[in-house]
């Protein structure tokens, strides 16, 4: 009797404790970067967060904000003129894969094409310029819109993400920018492309194709299916840096990576695989609460009546307080039950043995 009370106890201790219990056995990733944040998209709410305030290097994911900043107060058809010091005023090493030229002519979006999917340091320099005049006057327009995404901890000092002492972020402050980016229709369409094809140039006649760099988007061994747009970025103060969204069903995810030795897109799977489970499972215990809502008729109590009814809390527990004398009792009649039985067939057996006694006399 005692094993079955203990029995139910537990049944309707697990009933009552399911969502903490199952809570419990979501595993946190196992992630090698140095910060980490992911996010949820439509809540803002952080699933999972490593290090998520520590200020590092961002290197070129900076370029996110850049181009967030351009879309807002450019227009995609006004032409952009290279200055010698967009080109020229960069770091010594940092290069110039399209060989980008003083005096050369492309769109804003051109250029937006330019910095986010070959990370074109010139084009991010020329936009700044067109924007606000100078990489300096462009640094306060950025630092601006990051104050109003609420970005406390992060200070920009060029569109780049070239070194730069005081120039560091945040990875919870880079999530945040980057939801606002890719909730950006122009933004989230060029973080998303696979290639472009860039006009003539004074030192490409012919174009120029520049293809996304982004290894989860850009159908390499990294490739994950759910991902859709994002930023690369790397320096030797930075190591590498990621951003990237990501949309399974309604559920849309931004993982941020900073300060990474080549295991920035492995962590960055490993968050999106985490956060999408952490959603659905989520879900489930939405839905789960619902239904069990929809099981209790709802009534409406009259206000002079409110405060002698019991909450659903006490009814439950009454309830089940029920079950178990009901428990018992059942026990209880089914022992008796059993005892007469017994007792039943025991003296059917004795009778049994003294016929079997009195014949075996007459016979003598």
């Amino acid at each position: 009797m005692r094993k079955g009370i203990h029995l139910t106890i537990g049944i309707l201790s697990g009933i009552l404790f399911t969502q903490n219990i199952w809570a419990q056995t979501l595993k946190e990733p196992v992630i090698e970067s140095q910060a980490v944040v992911v996010m949820d998209m439509d809540s803002g709410d952080i699933l999972y967060e490593k290090n998520g305030k520590e200020k590092l290097y961002p290197a070129s994911i900076v370029k996110l904000l850049t181009a967030l900043v351009t879309a807002e107060e450019g227009k995609l058809d006004d032409i952009v003129i290279f200055s010698y010091d967009a080109v020229y005023g960069v770091e010594e090493g940092s290069g110039n894969a399209l060989q980008l030229e003083t005096g050369d002519k492309l769109t804003v979006e051109d250029c937006m094409y330019a910095m986010l999917l070959k990370s074109s340091n010139q084009a991010a320099n020329a936009l700044a310029e067109y924007v606000a005049g100078s990489n300096e006057k462009f640094a306060e327009h950025m630092n601006e819109k990051a104050q109003e995404l609420g970005c406390t901890d992060s200070n920009f000092v060029n569109p780049s993400g070239l070194n730069a002492e005081e120039q560091k972020v945040t990875a919870e402050d880079m999530a945040k920018i980057a939801v606002a980016a890719f909730s950006n229709d122009t933004v989230r369409k060029i973080a998303s492309a696979k290639t472009y094809l860039l006009p003539v140039t004074l030192n490409n006649p012919n174009g120029c194709i520049v293809e996304m760099e982004h290894q989860l988007l850009n159908g390499t061994d990294y490739s994950y299916k759910y991902a859709y747009a994002g930023k690369t970025g790397y320096t030797y103060a930075a190591g590498n840096t990621l951003v990237t969204a990501a949309r399974k069903d309604d559920k849309n995810l931004i993982s941020v990576v900073l300060k990474s030795e080549m295991t920035h897109y492995t962590d960055t799977i490993k968050l999106f695989n985490y956060g999408f489970a952490y959603l659905e499972q989520q879900t489930q215990e939405i839905e789960a609460e619902e239904e069990s809502v929809d099981t209790e008729k709802v009534q409406t109590v009259p206000e002079e009546q409110k405060e002698t009814t019991p909450d659903h809390t006490v009814i439950n527990v009454v309830k089940g307080i029920f079950f178990l004398i009901i428990l018992y009792g059942a026990s209880l009649i089914f022992r008796r039950k059993k005892s007469r039985l017994q007792k039943k067939r025991k003296n059917i057996k004795k009778a049994g043995n003294g016929s079997k006694k009195s014949k075996k006399k007459s016979r003598k």
